[in-house]
């Protein structure tokens, strides 16, 4: 049997079950991911009107300082969607509790080691630092506020995981969009009070805390539906296989943390104009990892759905339904950056130096939605399968075979080769994550394929 062919991705693309089902959780996480970056944008904005380009610089190098935190955990999201949405499809009440309680209870405990490690945490930024002094002491101010409100981040990414393995979009966007729009609104408000960097991460704290309640109120509805069939325990090696994930994706994270904070700290050697720059290129960069995150959140609930069910058909059509949804979008998001993205910087700073560094940048706000389009629909699949040694390995050869040799071959390019190199990255992660996954699907390791 043909796994791909025209008249089966035409078959799949004519099913309106599998569009519907897509759309159904695709929609709002599209639309509340996106205040994710618009968030971002306001932060640059407010900070981009202050009198200084470091104001700007530190809240970009700041927040991606405690994204890095968040990313590093991001198993707490990704395995969890993964794992509850195969209880789910195999309507295990007991799993699809024990997904829910083991990770909170994992990252209540990275939360406290985290803080506790703070101390460390600020020497080892300061040491990897390059920016002026101005733009250091401004991020330590940011993070020794930010970091006060990891234990309510990872909480957030948990129960936002469980909710979309649930099948249900719905508390998700209720939570981002409140949480992004809050934060948004106390950005303007504490900066017009005469704050600058704490207002921005203050704000951030207060609105994540705004979230997690909203995500806690709507919890006991949700497992009322699925009540304790028989008595359960957190059990021992349940713990294990989720730090065996963990350890995968925590090696993935990292190879994609190396690529940012290669570009940041390069960044910083060029300058505080090149560093605000930077910034908006990957506040950016964030608008478009968070719509195609959107269709790849569907993805991994209809995957892991189709998993638990042992069913052929509905992960193949997921597949091919989610892929052709996450071409739209980038192509989207392509012709916005194109028509509208010098406007964009127009809004987002009036510092005129900032804004003529930018113009010869702006081709990569247009040309990276369509390099990224693979890596992300293929992680929503991967992750809806929990094959997260997949995800690391294409992470890993993208690092070791795109994005090392071209960042090293490309110095002489100064700031653009810096994204030249980020380019060569997320192409050979498409390919990697392709050919990984059609091997996969060969030897049956996500569902039989029927001879």
């Amino acid at each position: 049997m043909k796994i791909w062919s025209l008249s089966s991705i035409s078959s799949d693309l004519k099913d309106k079950k599998t569009h519907q089902a897509t759309w159904r959780i695709a929609v709002p996480m599209v639309l509340s991911n996106m205040t994710i970056p618009l968030v971002g944008l306001v932060d640059s904005a407010v900070m981009g009107h202050l009198d200084e380009p470091y104001y700007l610089a530190a809240v970009g190098l700041g927040s991606a300082l405690f994204t890095f935190i968040i990313w590093t955990m991001g198993f707490l999201r990704m395995i969890t969607t993964g794992l509850v949405a195969q209880a789910y499809g195999a309507q295990d009440s007991n799993l699809i509790r024990q997904w829910l309680y083991l990770p909170s209870l994992l990252g209540l405990v990275i939360a406290t080691l985290v803080l506790l490690l703070n101390p460390w945490l600020i020497e080892l930024i300061i040491w990897w630092l390059e920016g002026s002094s101005d733009v250091e002491n401004k991020i330590l101010e940011y993070w020794n506020i930010r970091i006060y409100g990891l234990p309510i981040s990872l909480l957030n990414a948990v129960l936002i995981g469980w909710y979309l393995g649930m099948q249900n979009a719905r508390v998700p966007f209720a939570i981002l969009l409140v949480t992004n729009i809050t934060n948004a609104l106390l950005d303007i408000y504490l900066v017009a009070l005469g704050m600058d960097v704490d207002g921005v991460a203050w704000a951030s704290v207060i609105a994540e805390s705004l979230g997690l309640l909203i995500a806690l109120a709507c919890l006991p509805n949700m497992l009322r539906k699925y009540p304790i069939m028989d008595k359960f325990k957190l059990a021992y090696h349940k713990i294990l296989r989720l730090l065996e994930l963990n350890k995968d994706l925590l090696i993935r994270t990292l190879a994609l943390e190396v690529v940012f904070f290669t570009i940041h700290a390069r960044a910083s050697e060029l300058g505080d104009e090149i560093m605000a720059v930077n910034a908006i290129l990957l506040n950016f960069l964030l608008i478009v990892s968070n719509g195609l995150d959107g269709v790849a959140n569907a993805v991994e609930a209809q995957v892991g759905k189709a998993i638990g069910k042992k069913h052929w058909q509905d992960f193949r059509s997921a597949v091919v339904v989610g892929g052709f949804w996450s071409l739209i979008i980038s192509l989207i998001f392509s012709a916005i950056f194109l028509l509208f993205g010098l406007k964009l910087i127009e809004l987002v700073t009036d510092i005129k130096i900032i804004q003529e560094s930018f113009a010869p940048f702006i081709g990569y706000s247009i040309l990276v939605p369509l390099v990224a389009i693979t890596s992300f629909w293929l992680d929503g699949v991967f992750i809806g399968a929990s094959a997260i040694k997949t995800m690391r390995n294409s992470m890993l050869l993208a690092l070791v075979i795109g994005f090392i040799p071209l960042y090293y071959a490309t110095q002489s390019f100064e700031a653009h080769g810096i994204w030249i190199a980020f380019f060569g990255f997320m192409i050979i992660r498409g390919i990697a994550s392709w050919i990984l996954f059609q091997r996969g699907v060969m030897r049956g390791r996500y569902v039989e394929v029927p001879k």
